[in-house]
């Protein structure tokens, strides 16, 4: 959450709106890669998930606690680079979390698993916004940093005592695993889907804050409070498309969350009313956030058990590379366009992955070998 924010602190420290977006883009860039060091959370299961998370937390809030000391426009390197190494731990954490809930579900209860973690997921990135943004505009924004350091090692001491599963397992062989995988038709499509489903949001996600701030002119508390609000509104939106996904299938529901979505962004941009355009920010948000559940039930219906680890934080990474590379050039496009022409873009690149998505049909039947 405190990368969401970063905006904030940057408009206030009166950085360029092209630059923010580009540097925060950069900074997340771990979550477009992160299956590169998700290989040994499959390569060494018989370690444990919960091994990883806490290591993974551990890095993340440290790195948190070392950006107090440095100022982004005199040590801008160093900035990017702590915080790049911060969500390096942060993407190892929810590696290790995404592995292990694979490890324990089903295909009949997955969209309701992936619900229940969208929801975890927002509602602490919701109260995170409300404390981080707070902290910000009360204390300086620097604090946000030690704040979500401390929140992160509270975040840990869960899954720290949780017992899991016992299980013999053999160190899998994750590279021979993965490439049988790539042969796979619905594999293949899904490497072209994933990306292309996650740019709209992208765009539109590290568009929110710059947008409020800049065109809607609310301070940083009152950003918290709507972050917070779309938040909770995606628990009941991630909640039936839990349940939607199960009973009636993945596509329904990603079908259903999608165009609704995109309606909503037709609707803000075509409105000047302050109030209507708060109120599509959290009708939007309940089926923006809420079709993660039913897409990424869909990504582990397309995964390996065996290599849940680097499949699934493959198919995370793309999802990352759209959303995160999108957002890079939010900020130029905001230039270019207008905020208006940008958040339209967004919803027309959504057209032909939801076109692509009807050629997906998911058959994996592998088992977890124990």
């Amino acid at each position: 959450m405190a990368v969401a924010l970063l905006p904030l602190y940057f408009i206030y420290l009166e950085m360029p709106v092209e630059y923010i977006t580009l540097i925060v883009g950069i900074g997340l860039i771990p979550w477009i890669i992160k299956f590169a060091w998700s290989g040994p959370i499959d390569k060494y299961v018989h370690k444990g998930r919960k091994y990883f998370v806490i290591i993974g937390g551990l890095i993340g809030a440290i790195c948190f606690f070392l950006l107090y000391f440095i100022d982004p426009l005199n040590l801008i390197v160093l900035f990017t680079i702590i915080l790049f190494f911060s969500q390096v731990g942060q993407t190892l954490l929810d590696s290790a979390a995404d592995a292990w809930g694979i490890d324990v579900s089903t295909k009949e209860d997955r969209g309701k698993i992936n619900a229940a973690m969208n929801i975890g997921k927002v509602v602490g990135a919701g109260l995170g916004a409300i404390i981080l943004t707070y902290v910000g505009q009360t204390f300086g924004h620097k604090y946000m940093f030690v704040v979500a350091g401390i929140l992160i090692l509270i975040n840990i001491i869960l899954p720290s005592v949780i017992a899991e599963a016992e299980k013999i397992i053999r160190k899998q062989k994750v590279k021979k695993l993965l490439f049988k995988e790539f042969k796979k038709k619905y594999v293949k499509l899904l490497l072209v889907f994933i990306p292309i489903t996650a740019i709209g949001g992208g765009i539109i996600n590290f568009g929110i804050d710059i947008y409020a701030k800049i065109v809607l002119e609310l301070s940083d508390f009152q950003i918290g409070l709507l972050i917070a609000g779309m938040f909770m509104c995606a628990v009941p939106g991630s909640i039936l498309a839990g349940i939607i996904s199960d009973k009636f299938g993945r596509k329904l529901a990603i079908y259903l969350y999608n165009i609704a979505f995109s309606i909503i962004v037709i609707i803000f941009i075509s409105t000047d009313l302050f109030t209507i355009k708060i109120l599509l920010f959290l009708i939007g948000s309940f089926f923006g956030f809420g079709a993660n559940a039913a897409l990424f039930a869909f990504y582990m219906d397309g995964t390996n058990p065996k290599i849940g680890g680097t499949q699934f934080s493959l198919y995370n990474g793309l999802a990352n590379l759209g959303f995160d590379g999108a957002g890079i050039f939010t900020g130029s496009l905001f230039i270019l366009l207008g905020y208006n022409n940008t958040f339209l873009m967004a919803v027309l690149i959504n057209i032909p992955s939801l076109i692509l998505l009807h050629f997906i049909n998911i058959k994996n039947k592998t088992k977890l070998f124990i």
